[in-house]
């Protein structure tokens, strides 16, 4: 055995322990609606792999005796959630997901898809009435691991908000009405992670 080649095992174990109890996201389209009072609508339509077991697929671990209680045990957790108003089995810790959940931030508030401890996407606000939504990022160190082990994550998520914009990494920016729409097209893991920073406009029907 080389030396190499248990550097690339270790790597790919620490990748594995970093991301414990992590959702991927692939082949989706993702939208947030925002407005500039916090208010927030957001769904998700595509797929979600569960990094984990794929490094079990690749070492083997998964056998025809396990592989049907593994798989079962991801969609448990996954059903639980009620905002997943869809879910059906792809194959090998992949399930394609439909999501939808609303809410509106309160003044100081953390809320994230799918949820804390597997967060894909947080929006946060704070009390200087900043609002920041930011994509849960990959090291390029850790987007060259997923890639050994196959992970993808391609798709496109959209934030359509009528809000004071001050900061964003977005790819394209289109006109829609009052509205603006904030475009990040994911290619792969190397893709930049979206993040849109906002001030809230005080809401005189609702105070916080």
């Amino acid at each position: 055995m080389t030396r190499g080649f248990v550097s690339r095992i270790a790597a790919v174990l620490a990748l594995t322990f970093s991301l414990a109890s992590c959702y991927i996201p692939d082949n989706f389209q993702g939208e947030l609606r925002l407005s500039r009072y916090g208010d927030w609508a957001l769904s998700y339509d595509g797929d979600l792999i569960y990094a984990p077991i794929l490094h079990d697929y690749a070492e083997g671990k998964i056998t025809a005796e396990n592989e049907e209680e593994r798989n079962q045990n991801i969609y448990k957790d996954l059903v639980r959630d009620t905002a997943i108003k869809d879910l059906k089995r792809s194959g090998k810790g992949r399930f394609h997901v439909k999501y939808e959940r609303m809410g509106r931030l309160a003044k100081v508030q953390l809320t994230a898809l799918i949820r804390r401890d597997a967060r894909l996407l947080a929006l946060k606000s704070a009390e200087d009435g900043t609002i920041t939504v930011a994509g849960n990022g990959v090291k390029p160190s850790d987007a060259q691991r997923m890639t050994e082990l196959g992970i993808t994550m391609k798709g496109e998520f959209r934030i359509t908000t009528d809000a004071n914009v001050t900061r964003h990494n977005a790819s394209e920016v289109r006109p829609f009405g009052q509205y603006k729409v904030y475009i990040w097209k994911i290619e792969n893991a190397f893709s930049p992670s979206p993040f849109l920073q906002m001030v809230r406009d005080p809401d005189p029907q609702r105070p916080l």
